[in-house]
């Protein structure tokens, strides 16, 4: 018996323009799809069902697991309610969720209409859904922005978790949010501003203290972080803070994704809510941390530190300090961990720079092997598979070419024709599949050669000249060929360490 996935998906982002909820839609497609599967009596063996945006597919874990399960081969067809529940996002992820389905001859199946990709006019017609789709989208998104905005001016709260201090609720007899004060949480803000502003606390000491005293933040615990977001935060003036993190389209993977990008010119507009502070608090917050910024620029200063930015704690991920010793003290400079509570030990800043270059001319010894092993082996390799693959192509070209030849001449029916032209485009969308998968791997050795370029002299720069080099040669140049490094001293004293060259182990 024939199986068949369904699949269910509403966006949040229709609800600004549609007063039925997004549970009570999702039902009512539920309801109808299960009656439509009962009458034409399909066996559906799983429903798969997500509240998201169509644009992105990262961002969509059940479609992305419906394509997994398609690539299966043990399914007839996909059942939604419409075609474009399936995709509205750009015309290659749209594309790649109709290569999948096609590829493992998979219906897509709605109550009004049944698409087999495998028919040529079908495919068409799920083309143009698709793009219209996508149209619908980026009108719906326009119409969604200049609502969002316009609520912005109007002090309107539109974030999706409230900030420390505060809690969202639905504005009485208009749409939109706005924010009420939390008594308990506007005391710590007060208190973290004074401490900050009055008596000149730093942020980790402010963390600490706050730990220390059980009081919980939205994260669990405070860190630098979660301070400084608070007090550089003008919603506790009163204000909303729009466009302060915009949204960034990227492609990561061939997916288009979507991150989150802190900007300056963001706007500020006069808040529907209470403030928590007032503007003398803000503005000594605010002149502590332009003379701090100020006192900690040291245009002459002399670097000293070798690992500057790329030596973090294995323990707890913080950048570690280098501290050099007092003139009364018979010691040599240290670096530490400066998180607070973590039992990382200090480590010498000799000892750990001798261990780091031991480390790197081991890694470089064992890379040279593989890159001599590897190197015209997976070239070759690559080139043979491409030059089988496209020989297997040209001789389906030749006989799609040929069964014209014999439709023309009577030779065969339109039957037979039609049959057989069938089986070889789906042969040949097969051996399209693997080339363009050799070429990608192809690319991906060219990439890794490209940066081979780079590092590999100067990774031999290093290892041979390392004790003539200056700091800031030997920062430089660890920069170039490392992406990071780790590490770490227990309590008991025994030290680990790790690199992380840009070029992977191959």
């Amino acid at each position: 018996m024939e199986r068949y996935l369904m699949y269910l998906r509403k966006s949040r982002m229709d609800t600004d323009f549609d007063e039925i909820s997004v549970e009570e839609t999702l039902n009512r497609h539920r309801r109808i799809l299960e009656s439509f599967c009962k009458e034409r009596r399909l066996n559906v063996v799983d429903v798969l069902e997500e509240v998201v945006s169509g644009e992105s597919l990262s961002s969509r874990p059940k479609m992305l697991r419906l394509l997994e399960l398609v690539n299966t081969g043990m399914y007839a067809g996909v059942i939604c309610i419409d075609i474009e529940r399936l995709s509205r996002g750009s015309s290659l992820e749209s594309g790649y969720i109709m290569q999948v389905l096609q590829t493992n001859n998979c219906k897509i199946i709605t109550p009004s209409k049944i698409y087999d990709l495998q028919n040529e006019s079908d495919e068409q017609f799920t083309d143009m859904k698709f793009m219209f789709s996508r149209y619908e989208l980026k009108t719906i998104t326009k119409r969604l922005v200049r609502g969002r905005n316009q609520s912005a001016s109007e002090g309107k709260f539109l974030g999706s978790v409230a900030p420390y201090g505060y809690r969202a609720y639905k504005l009485v007899g208009m749409k939109g949010n706005s924010l009420r004060i939390e008594p308990k949480e506007a005391k710590v803000v007060r208190m973290i501003f004074d401490m900050y502003g009055k008596q000149g606390i730093g942020y980790n000491t402010i963390a600490h203290e706050l730990n220390q005293m059980n009081i919980p933040s939205l994260t669990g615990t405070w860190g630098q972080t979660s301070i400084t977001n608070i007090l550089n935060n003008e919603v506790y003036l009163g204000m909303i803070r729009w466009k302060h993190e915009p949204t960034k389209r990227v492609v990561k993977d061939g997916m288009l994704t979507k991150k989150r990008v802190t900007s300056k010119d963001y706007e500020l507009y006069e808040g529907l809510h209470e403030p928590i502070i007032d503007q003398e608090q803000w503005d000594r917050v605010k002149a502590v941390q332009s003379s701090r910024n100020h006192a900690s620029v040291h245009k002459d200063k002399k670097l000293m530190n070798p690992f500057a930015t790329i030596l973090f704690c294995e323990k707890c991920g913080a950048v570690m300090k280098r501290n050099v010793p007092a003139k009364t003290q018979n010691t040599s400079p240290w670096y530490r961990c400066p998180t607070r509570g973590c039992n990382c030990r200090t480590i010498k800043c000799d000892f750990l720079e001798a261990e780091v270059v031991k480390a790197m001319s081991q890694w470089w010894g064992e890379y040279t092997i593989k890159i001599k092993e590897d190197k015209v082996a997976q070239t070759d390799s690559t080139e043979t598979a491409l030059s089988i693959v496209r020989e297997q192509l040209t001789e389906l070209q030749l006989q799609q070419d040929k069964i014209c030849e014999y439709l023309e001449k009577g030779i065969y029916t339109i039957e037979m024709f039609t049959k057989r032209n069938d089986t070889l485009t789906r042969e040949i969308h097969k051996v399209q599949a693997a080339e363009n998968e050799l070429l990608k791997k192809q690319g991906a050795q060219k990439d890794i050669h490209d940066v081979e370029k780079e590092i590999i002299p100067t990774t031999q720069h290093i290892l041979d000249s390392y004790p003539q080099l200056s700091v800031e040669e030997k920062n430089r140049l660890w920069k170039i060929v490392m992406e990071r490094i780790t590490a770490y001293r227990t309590p008991g004293g025994e030290v680990s360490i790790h690199i992380y060259p840009k070029l992977p182990m191959r």
